[in-house]
Formats: C-alpha cells, sequence, structure tokens
C-alpha cells in the first residue's frame, strides 16, 4: 500500500470511528512522509481526542514547523491547556486570532483564559467578539462569567440568554443562581438552582442548592423544597452545616411537630415520625435553643417511658430514642439534667431493655459503665447496635488509636501544656458527617474557583505537601485530604484524644494521603520539612504570642505557598468577653455540671441581651466546644488593622475571606473601588458598621512572597 492509499484509508477508518485503525494508518504514512502535514494535523486531532495530550502537542507542534496555520495555533492550545500549560496555550489562541481575527473560537477560549488569569477587563473583548461572530448558549455563558467577574449587572442577561437558546444546559443556570444569591435575590436564586434540578441532577447543582437554600432569611412552607431539603440531608449533597439550620427551621415552622415544640411538650409517637428531626439528632450537632429544650423535655419523657412501659416503643419510636442519645453524646451530654434524673436513669440497667438502653445513653456514655465491654455479647436491634458502635465500639478504638500516634516535637511551652490539658478531656471538636468534597488537582484549581479576582500567583503544581496546623479531631484535616486527593497531608495537634479520634476516621474513610501526629507550633521548625499550603484555623489566638507563632509557620511554607488562617475578631467576640466577666463575677468552674449551669444561666437572658447573644455561636452547643467558647485557658483577639500590618512585615500578599456569599455581595456594594475584596482598611471600616460579620473567625487566604 502506498502511502497515498494508506492516509486514504486512514481518512474512510477516521470518518467511519474506526480510530484505532485510523491512528494506525496515519502512524504508517508518518513512518514514510514525516513531513505529511495533513497526516500530523489529523494524528494529532486523535491522539488529543484520547487524551494522550504530550504526543498531540508534538504532532501538532511538528505540523506548525511546517505551515502556521491558525487551526494548528488553536488544536495545540488545546492540547497545552489540557497539560496544564496555560500560558503556552493563550499565546497559541492570541496567534490564531492574529492570523484569522474571526476565528471565534479562538476568541473563545483565548478570553476564558485571559478570565481565569486575572485579565478580565481584556476576556470580556475577546469573548464579546466570539459571540458576535458565532452566537451560541456556550458564548452567553462565557461572556456572563467575565462580567459577573467584573460586577457587571449585564452577565445575568446573558445567562438568562443562554437558557433561552438551550433549556438543557445546566451551567448557565448555576452562574444565573450565584450571581442572583450574591445580589441578595436567594429566592430567585434558589428558584433558578431547583429548575437545573428539574432537568438533571449533577453535583454541582446538589452543592449549590445547598449553600443557597442555607442562605435563605425566611424558609418558606413549600412542601416540595422540605423534600429536597430532606433529599440533600440524607444523600449528603454537601456540609451539613449548610443544611442545618434550614432543617431545624423545617422542623419547628410546618411539620407535624411544630406545635409541641413550640409547648416543650412531646407527643407520642407524633415526635419520632419527623425524617428531618432524626437525620438532625443522627448526624448533627442541634445548634437551637427552642430545639435544645424541647429534646430536653422529650428525653425526660423518654426516661418515665423507660422506667413504667420498658419495651412498648414500636421500631420507629426505639430509633428515634437511639437518634435522641446519639445527639446527647455528640453534644457531649450538654443538656441540663434537673432533680433525679441521673440517678433515675442509672437505675434502669438492672433490668435492661432495648429502650432503657437508649435512654441510659442519653444521660451517660455506654463506654462509661462498668459493665459496658458485656453489652457488646448480646444481640440488639439495628438502632441500638448502631448506638452501640457510637458509645462502645469507636471510643475503644480510639483509645487503642492514641498509642500509635506519632510524637514529632515535646511539647514544652506552658500554654501549650495547659492548652493541651483543656484537650485531652474530651475530643474537640466531635463530628458525625462530612459532605461531598468538590476535588481540585491543585491550590490553582481552588483559587480559581473561589477567589477567581484574587491577586493570585499559581503555583503550577498539583502534588501538594500540605500542613495541617492544629487539626482538632480530623474534620479539616480530612476534608482536605479528600478535596486535594493527590496532595500529601500532614496534620499536628496537641492532644492525643482529638488526633485518636481523627485517625480513626481517615482510616474508615480509607484515606492514605493524611498522617496525623502530634506535635507543638511552636516546635515545628525541629522536623525538617517545608510546604506548598499550610492551613491553620483557631489555634494561633491560644498560643501565649500568636504572632510568634505565625511566624514559625511561615518559616515552613515555600516560596508562593498559600497559607489559610483563622483568627478571632476583637469586635466579633466582645459579647464572648462580657459572658466571660460574668462568668468569673458567678464563679462558675470548667467542669461539665458548672458548664450545664452557666448555659442555662445564660439562656434565660431575654433575646437581644449581650449575654444572651452568645448563643449566635455554634460553640455554645457543645460542652467540650463551650468551654473553648468560654472557658479556654489561653484566648487572644485580633484587629483587621493588627493583621494587615503583620502581612505586610512579612511579604504575605492578601487574597480574600471566606465569607457568606451575602456579606461579600454587601461588601461589594459598599467599596466597588475594591474589586478583588482585598482592601483590609475597607474591610476594617465594614466590620466596625457590621460587628457581627466575623462572629465565626476571621478566616482568610494569604500567599508568600515568591522570592
Amino acid at each position: 500500500m502506498t502511502s497515498a492509499e494508506a492516509f486514504a484509508a486512514a481518512v474512510r477508518h477516521h470518518q467511519a470511528g474506526q480510530l484505532a485503525d485510523a491512528e494506525r494508518l496515519y502512524a504508517q504514512v508518518l513512518v514514510a512522509e514525516p513531513g505529511n502535514l495533513q497526516a500530523l494535523t489529523l494524528s494529532g486531532a486523535l491522539a488529543h481526542m484520547a487524551g494522550r495530550n504530550e504526543e498531540a502537542a508534538d504532532l501538532f507542534g511538528r505540523a506548525l514547523a511546517i505551515s502556521e496555520q491558525p487551526d494548528l495555533h488553536y488544536n495545540i492550545g488545546l492540547a497545552k491547556w489540557a497539560l496544564g500549560r496555560r500560558v503556552e496555550a493563550a499565546s497559541h489562541w492570541s496567534r490564531a486570532i492574529a492570523l484569522n481575527p474571526n476565528f471565534a473560537q479562538a476568541h473563545m477560549n483565548l478570553g476564558n483564559a485571559l478570565r481565569e488569569e486575572g485579565r478580565v477587563t481584556e476576556a470580556v473583548t475577546h469573548l464579546r467578539r466570539a459571540l458576535q461572530l458565532q452566537p451560541s448558549p456556550f458564548a452567553h455563558n462565557n461572556l456572563g462569567v467575565a462580567l459577573a467577574a467584573l460586577g457587571d449587572r449585564e452577565a445575568l442577561g446573558h445567562y438568562q440568554r443562554a437558557i433561552d437558546m438551550h433549556p438543557g444546559f445546566l451551567e448557565p443556570y448555576l452562574n444565573l443562581a450565584l450571581a442572583l444569591a450574591t445580589s441578595g435575590r436567594v429566592g430567585e436564586a434558589l428558584a433558578c438552582v431547583r429548575r437545573s434540578l428539574e432537568i438533571n441532577e449533577t453535583p454541582d447543582n446538589k452543592v449549590l442548592f445547598t449553600r443557597v437554600v442555607g442562605m435563605l432569611d425566611a424558609v418558606p412552607d413549600d412542601p416540595g423544597l422540605r423534600a429536597l431539603v430532606l433529599r440533600a440531608a440524607t444523600e449528603g449533597w454537601d456540609s451539613t452545616n449548610d443544611l442545618a439550620a434550614v432543617a431545624a427551621t423545617l422542623v419547628k415552622h410546618g411539620s407535624a411537630i411544630e406545635t409541641q415544640i413550640a409547648r416543650g411538650e412531646p407527643t407520642w409517637p407524633a415526635v419520632t415520625k419527623e425524617p428531618l428531626l432524626r437525620w438532625l439528632l443522627e448526624t448533627t450537632v442541634i445548634c437551637d435553643v427552642t430545639l435544645e429544650r424541647f429534646l430536653t423535655a422529650t428525653r425526660a419523657a423518654l426516661l418515665g417511658f423507660a422506667e413504667t412501659a420498658p419495651n412498648a416503643l414500636d421500631g420507629d419510636q426505639l430509633r428515634f430514642a437511639c437518634a435522641l442519645a446519639r445527639q446527647c453524646f455528640n453534644n457531649e451530654y450538654v443538656y441540663a439534667v434537673t432533680g433525679d434524673e441521673p440517678a433515675r436513669a442509672g437505675r434502669l440497667r438492672e433490668a435492661i431493655s432495648p429502650l432503657r438502653l437508649a435512654v441510659m445513653a442519653a444521660y451517660e456514655p455506654l463506654h462509661s459503665l462498668p459493665d459496658a465491654d458485656t453489652l457488646l455479647a448480646r444481640p440488639w436491634p439495628a438502632p441500638v447496635d448502631t448506638l452501640l458502635t457510637q458509645q462502645l465500639r469507636e471510643p475503644r478504638e480510639e483509645a487503642g488509636a492514641r498509642a500509635s500516634i506519632p510524637r514529632l516535637t515535646p511539647i514544652e511551652d506552658e500554654v501549650s501544656r495547659l492548652v493541651q490539658d483543656q484537650y485531652e478531656q474530651n475530643p474537640y471538636p466531635r463530628w458525625i458527617a462530612t459532605g461531598r468534597p468538590i476535588k481540585y488537582d491543585s491550590i490553582d484549581a481552588l483559587m480559581r474557583r473561589e477567589y477567581p479576582e484574587a491577586p493570585f500567583r499559581p503555583l503550577g503544581k498539583t502534588g501538594l505537601d500540605v500542613l495541617i496546623a492544629g487539626c482538632g479531631t480530623g474534620r479539616h484535616s480530612i476534608g482536605v485530604a479528600r478535596q486535594f486527593p493527590h496532595a500529601k497531608v500532614l496534620a499536628i495537634d496537641l492532644s492525643t484524644a482529638s488526633l485518636a479520634y481523627a485517625t480513626t476516621r481517615a482510616r474508615a474513610l480509607g484515606l492514605t494521603n493524611v498522617e496525623h501526629a502530634q506535635a507543638d507550633i511552636l516546635q515545628l521548625g525541629s522536623i525538617g520539612r517545608t510546604f506548598d499550603v499550610i492551613q491553620v484555623g483557631g489555634v494561633l489566638h491560644h498560643l501565649g504570642d500568636p504572632w510568634a507563632g505565625w511566624k514559625m509557620l511561615l518559616s515552613l511554607l515555600r516560596p508562593s505557598g498559600c497559607m489559610f488562617v483563622a483568627l478571632y475578631s476583637e469586635l466579633a467576640r466582645r459579647d464572648v468577653v462580657a459572658a466571660r466577666a460574668h462568668i468569673a463575677a458567678r464563679g462558675y468552674g470548667s467542669t461539665a455540671a458548672d458548664i450545664r449551669a452557666c448555659r442555662q444561666d445564660l439562656m434565660a437572658y431575654p433575646d437581644g441581651a449581650p449575654l444572651k447573644n452568645v448563643v449566635i455561636f455554634n460553640d455554645f452547643f457543645t460542652t467540650s466546644e463551650c468551654r473553648d467558647l468560654l472557658f479556654h485557658v489561653q484566648e487572644h483577639r485580633m484587629t483587621l488593622p493588627e493583621i494587615k500590618h503583620f502581612l505586610a512585615a512579612n511579604d504575605l500578599t492578601f487574597l480574600g475571606f471566606e465569607l457568606d456569599l451575602r456579606v461579600t455581595q454587601q461588601y461589594a456594594s459598599r467599596f466597588p473601588d475594591d474589586p478583588t475584596m482585598t482592601d483590609l482598611y475597607h474591610w476594617d471600616v465594614f466590620e466596625q458598621d457590621n460587628p457581627y460579620t466575623f462572629a465565626s473567625l476571621y478566616r482568610f487566604w494569604v500567599q508568600r512572597g515568591a522570592e
């Protein structure tokens, strides 16, 4: 077969979809004619389709060396973009446009590339040209994304036009929903996401649903919405945090037990039938004063049932009793006890039934019972067996794991030892479930998605070395390990109790890219390691000198590395400071009994009173977290001017806060001259006017200089 015949046969196979045969014949042609332009081009296209982009880039490059054509520049740009060589890709698309100014798709791709680089104004120019040359829903959507990055409300119209042109194209629904949410039109945003879910359910629109529904100021009594929230909750669409408050609202308002909750008087069996309440009990810590009071009364009623009719409840009712016990374990028995309730619960062990075991577990953890291990030898209904796993098997596993925790540094600092002693009393904080994380190949990808306007310099690296400094019980470190599956994560903490909790959770999830170890931040310089990314959330302010601790971590951060930091705000915690003064004046200690009594004292204040305001903190609703919130042995609070000064003195670029979309929109409206939202002077002015903006800490990203 001649080269011409082989090439003709290859094209026939290519057109027929017989790609392996086509590739084989193109290769045969290129052996005989290495400079065959058409064979190089078509073979490169097949390599790109198969994901062999290094090979594709080589073939297109060889073709370009023979003849510079706009299509070849466009195609090699696609291959290099897929390889992460984005600057080179953009350069090729720019050259394709220079050769053919009417090349619509090259304008489109170059516009998208420029937008990701932060050159948004230039991006808009190319995307507008692409739309003029080749109107399409994709062109409208991409232009909308770029305009939204500039804060231009014209973006909304382009998203809607994309939807009108192609009702099945999901991306503009999500972009429109996000734009509506950030502009405060949360109800419209939610309707947009719900429409996308009707078309096709994807991980992206499920995550966006949970985030948008969590932004609602008022939750409507909508059966369809209630059904979606229940599905999102029970199917784990995203983090439970976004759904917990909405679920609590739906339970309190519009459910079959609304009246019971308002009165604080449970009625059987109706209380056991509400699925959202059961989900809250089993998978979250309920952070709601009204529900806490109702559940405290419910527990007391269950105690009475267990005493008088220990075998009377059916399967649903037993599951509810076990769910309540799991909630009490999760909040570390923070609910108030009255009179002789603990003694009555203790007497139930004299004749144990499934219900009695559940009620006992709602007053004290089963692993504290003297004969606890004998319970595992008996057969139990499934809800009780799950309860035994939570309160017996897992604590035993955690106790066993403590001995295997590596110790990277000594703990010698006096304040560090005091903090360690506090956290050894309870694994802190307890957590139950995680949502499905958005996965990223690199920190570059995360920044492009979450902080597109940030003055971020790409690292161009996928195999990240990550340090989580102060990981506690591992919720964050495990989340990072799942979020960056190609990263190596080292997570350290002072408390072996917390680290054992983290280790067993990571093991249960089958994670192999995270290591938990004991270490003191102040001693980390001795471990001989550096990192691309360091995350330190809620730890620095508990050090004797938080600024020195921050500098220690910076010494481990590689040039251009990124750091996520969380610090207490002086302004946002003024009510906490007042509560601490109240606690000191009343003489409360930090025992579990004193914490329970103190909480009841604070909850008794009228709504709006400064001392009652501490209930806005989710930390108020578990024993160990309340100890951390109100009784901590060491706490510093910061101001934005102090943080700004530290960043300037240490060659750190501020990249942005992690905040609710509504807050960022309010800021954008107030300070339109700061499109990157990185001016800490403006943020300080904003916080003075909105003092609870950073109630959940200053949470932000910075990047180290390139050196």
